[in-house]
């Protein structure tokens, strides 16, 4: 029988995976994790940076709350037990004098700070749904004249220690700044001692908050102990499983396997900067899960090639049962892929991330579950036989596997 991946490919494959391991392990030493709020313990903010484009106050009877719908800014006025809503688009008032001029004409006092910047781009973050009172509030609009860069923010908070900053968004704008809080500081006052500073550099209505977290030390490194030890946990329960199933050398081979997988994944994650979150374990697991289910099935057809010719060549029918089950990995990666791509390419924040690791553990898992366990299933059949004879009480000669 031809030799195909398994012993053709299995050196190159080793020193692919050692390359690239070795590399990544190099890369933490020097640069460590990317720990995000989650295990790093501190405060996280998404910022966009946008002029205020309108201030809007009321004093009429009732009450009137500016929303944001579909970046269609939305007036709801509510008197005597009836409630209007009016709606505020683009395509109906390109300009902010427009805007604030239709605003007056529904009671509410209105001023454009910007008369010409373009409402094509409603910036929504904490402020929204707001019910407006005498103090007037600022409604933030995307201006492709005035976007900031990461350099901008860097010099904003310069004297921050500790300060993290990465832009998101594909317009500009955006950014998520992460900062380690002083020991006592709660979320409030390490919010205030950033937003002062952006105030300073872009105007007190100049920037929008998105997202705000805060994660204190106690509960950071209780996640972080708790995500290690569901690691752990499932990889002893893959082992007694695999062991029980097969033999103990398929068990071997799929929990070094894995533990390959696991070792590819966190190297990308430290070449490109990633955050690691909660949200990185959970991918780690799902992907430990989707390569164990391709390592088995190769595993099971390596099982039955044996038990159908029991004194066959083991390299060569292992070879043949990575063969057959190549083209079942190929579809299954490839269609997998076509769904989580989208969602690594167009979405943002958290559900990017998970994408992203995704789409690499599943390359990586399909190229673990074809080259990297049936070539150690070959390397421990050498101390612990995979084809095996026992005799029942019959008589009859069974292969134990």
């Amino acid at each position: 029988m031809k030799e195909f991946l398994v012993l053709r490919y299995r050196k190159p494959a080793y020193i692919v995976s050692l390359l690239f391991i070795a590399v990544g392990a190099a890369a933490f030493i020097i640069l460590g994790f990317n720990a995000g709020v989650d295990f790093g313990s501190g405060f996280s903010e998404r910022v966009v940076i946008a002029p205020a484009g309108i201030e809007a106050s009321y004093k009429g009877e009732g009450s009137a709350v500016l929303s944001s719908e579909s970046n269609v800014l939305t007036l709801e006025k509510r008197a005597g037990g009836r409630s209007e809503r009016f709606y505020f688009s683009h395509s109906d008032y390109g300009t902010m004098e427009e805007i604030a001029a239709a605003l007056n004409g529904y009671g509410v006092e209105a001023r454009a700070l910007s008369p010409s910047l373009s409402s094509e781009r409603l910036i929504s973050g904490y402020g929204f749904p707001k019910e407006l009172d005498r103090e007037p509030f600022a409604i933030n609009y995307a201006s492709s004249d005035s976007v900031a860069t990461i350099d901008d923010i860097r010099d904003a908070l310069r004297d921050v220690d500790g300060v993290r900053i990465q832009s998101f968004g594909s317009s500009g704008g955006g950014f998520q700044i992460r900062v380690k809080a002083e020991e006592g500081e709660s979320q409030i006052e390490v919010e205030r001692r950033i937003n002062e500073r952006l105030g300073r550099a872009f105007g007190e209505n100049g920037f929008v908050v998105i997202q705000s977290d805060f994660v204190g030390p106690k509960f950071s490194s209780s996640l972080l102990r708790g995500s290690l030890y569901a690691v752990a946990l499932s990889v002893v329960l893959i082992l007694l499983y695999i062991t029980l199933r097969f033999r103990f050398s398929y068990a071997l081979s799929a929990i070094a396997a894995l533990i390959h997988d696991v070792l590819f994944m966190l190297s990308f994650i430290v070449l490109l900067r990633l955050e690691v979150s909660a949200t990185t374990i959970a991918a780690i697991l799902t992907i430990i899960g989707y390569s164990l289910n391709n390592t088995i099935v190769i595993f099971d057809r390596i099982r039955g090639a044996i038990a159908s010719n029991p004194k066959g060549d083991v390299q060569a029918l292992i070879n043949w049962a990575v063969r057959a089950s190549l083209t079942r990995t190929i579809i299954t990666s490839v269609t997998t892929l076509m769904a989580i791509l989208p969602l690594a390419i167009l979405s943002s924040g958290e559900i990017k991330l998970f994408a992203i690791n995704l789409s690499w553990g599943i390359v990586v898992g399909g190229y673990s579950s074809n080259f990297i366990a049936p070539a150690l299933l070959l390397i421990l059949h050498g101390f612990f036989p995979i084809n095996v004879f026992r005799e029942k009480e019959e008589g009859d000669l069974l292969l134990e596997s």
